[in-house]
Formats: C-alpha cells, structure tokens, sequence
C-alpha cells in the first residue's frame, strides 16, 4: 500500500474511499451496526477501502417477532393451535380452508419474501374440517441468501400467536434403497450438516421467552404422533408409501455428488432435502410438539456411470402427482393434534 494510504485518515462516516488517477474520490454514508472497513485491490493500480455490512447476520429482538403476530392477530379473529409448514406439494392444502385470512409475506411486518418456483409467499389462516389452522403457503431456505435464524423466523412468529403444535412438510430425494420415487416418508430424526459446521437457527445470545439455552433434540419429532400416524394411514389406502426415516438438510442449491449420497448412506440417512431443519430446532426450543414428512421426489444418483440426473421440474412432477394423497394425510395429522388435548409443556 502507497504511503499515501497508510497516512490517510478516513473520514468518520465513508462508504467507500478510492484513489483514482491519483485523486481521492469520496462517497460518504451513515455507517451501520456491524460496519467494517477492508481493503480491497482493484485494476489499474487503485486501492479502495470498502464499508462491509453484517447486520442481517443478528436475529430479530423479541419485540419484533412480536410485530409481525401482533399484526396477523390483529386481522383474523381465529386463534390457531396448529401451524403447518407446507413444502412442495402441500400448497395446495392451504386453498382448502374456510373462512380463510390471506395474508402476502410482504405485507407482514419483518417478513422475509419466498423466492422459489412452486411457493406462493403467503401466510394463510383458517378452519380445515373446523379446526383452526395457520399454514405458511412457501418457505424460506438458506441458498436464497438467508441466514438460518430468518428462514425460521415464522416459527417463532406462530409461537407468539398461540400455535403450540407443528406439521412441517417438505420435498426430498430418496437415499434408502427400499424407496422409491413418491414415497412418503414420515421423520423420525434428522441429522443436522449445518449444525456440525457451528451454524444454527439458534446461534447467537438466547431469549429465556422462547426457550432454554440448550434444548434437547432426541424427540424432536413426536413418538406419540408418528405412531397414531402409522397406525391410521390404512385407513387412507397408503400403507403401502408410507415410510419412516431419517431426513437430513445440506444448504443446497446444488443437487449432491455421488460421493456425498454415498457418505450420507453410509451415516444412515433415508432422504436429504434443503429445508426443515431449522424450523424444525427452532419449534423445539419453543416447546412446540412437531411431525414432519417428505415426500420421496426423486430417487438419489449414486452411481457414477449414469446419464441421470436431478432435476426441480422433477420435483415438482412428483408433488403434483401425490398432491390430493398429501393432503389427506396431512388432513389425518390435522385431525390427530387436534383431538389428542396437547397442551405445550406436557412433555
């Protein structure tokens, strides 16, 4: 760097400071929480110190969660014990209830906005065979740029407007060799990738109003319900797909190699998907009973000498065709939490 830099005292609030053509060009800001000053070398011989923001990095303060419910409450006069989390798929489920309230997500205070073909980005809450019901019509994933605390942002939303049960759905590739493609598999433990790499919906200092410092996850999925779910899916004719297993969530949006599937396998997942997780940690630490499924979209590649290969269009297809079959079962869920008298705490 020129002694002319090493000298130069930066103003108290740049954006950018730039040595062109050996004259100083200055754009001035506000600087931000969480602002940093690095140097970066550019073309030409230039030196530029850029203003590096990390603010979207720190959880929402309680009070702000608290805006986004108090908004929703203050426009519907249901008051929903049960949320849903539809994946690909499940929107659909959503069309079903009555009396039902719409709300965009970008008309919800500190909401953050769903960018992925197939979800509609809204917050839909209403009766599903009478029993109050709030559904999220798309969710939030980290390879769209979020931060894991915002893509289960909403959970912690629906704990502040009373719901103390969750079903979360989502779309998965089949790992398990007993699989097949439309298969539904219902979650009996998941292994979380980004929480052995130090990353987690939870990180950061812990609010005592949502929950404890260290919740335990050995039942994160719910014994109770996932047998009741076994026990009845004869009655909807699809003993025969329906499944239970291990689920686990890599950041995506790449589909995974070979070699990956095959460490998964060997570590004994059944599907992988880019969702779930978080929601599913942060429900938890809110004392929120949960059952979740995958539907089976694709059967994983784990063979080298293929011409194969994943595909969203895919997913999609798969999702259509079991649509009317995933709402029945998410419908016999519905129908479980509501009659089975769980109050939160009860574990």
């Amino acid at each position: 760097m020129s002694t002319f830099l090493k000298n130069l005292i930066v103003p108290e609030h740049p954006t950018s400071v730039e040595v062109r053509n050996n004259k100083l060009v200055q754009e001035d800001a506000g600087v931000h929480e969480g602002a940093g000053l690095r140097a970066l070398a550019s073309g030409g011989g230039s030196m530029c110190l850029e203003q590096t923001v990390s603010g979207d990095e720190t959880p929402y303060p309680y009070e702000m969660i608290e805006e986004s419910a108090e908004f929703l409450l203050s426009r519907t006069k249901l008051r929903p014990k049960i949320g849903v989390i539809c994946g690909s798929g499940l929107g659909p489920l959503a069309e079903q209830l009555e009396d039902r309230d719409i709300f965009p997500y970008e008309t919800i205070p500190n909401f953050p906005v769903s960018t992925v073909a197939g979800h509609a980005g809204r917050m839909v809450i209403g009766t599903l065979d009478g029993v109050p019901v709030m559904c999220m019509q798309g969710r939030f994933h980290s390879y769209e740029g979020y931060p894991l605390w915002k893509c289960a942002m909403p959970v912690r939303v629906m704990k502040l407007m009373g719901v103390d049960q969750l079903l979360v759905t989502n779309a998965a590739g089949g790992i398990n060799r007993e699989f097949n493609i439309g298969d539904i598999m219902i979650i009996k433990d998941h292994i979380n990738m980004q929480g052995f790499a130090g990353d987690s919906p939870l990180r950061g200092r812990n609010d005592e109003r949502y929950g404890p410092r260290f919740p335990a996850m050995n039942n994160a999925y719910d014994k109770t319900l996932r047998q009741k779910t076994l026990e009845l899916v004869k009655d909807l004719g699809l003993q025969d797909v329906v499944r239970e297993g291990v689920y686990v969530m890599l950041g995506g949006p790449t589909y995974e190699t070979v070699a990956e599937l095959n460490l998964l396998r060997v570590v004994g997942v059944d599907a992988v998907g880019m969702s779930t997780v978080p929601e599913v940690v942060v429900a938890r630490h809110c004392g929120m009973r949960v059952f979740a499924f995958s539907l089976i979209t694709n059967m994983c590649i784990v063979e080298y000498d293929t011409e194969a290969k994943a595909s969203h269009t895919e997913v999609i297809e798969t999702a259509t065709m079991r649509q009317k079959d995933l709402q029945k079962l998410a419908r016999l869920i519905i129908k479980i939490m509501s009659e089975d008298g769980y109050v939160a705490g009860d574990e």
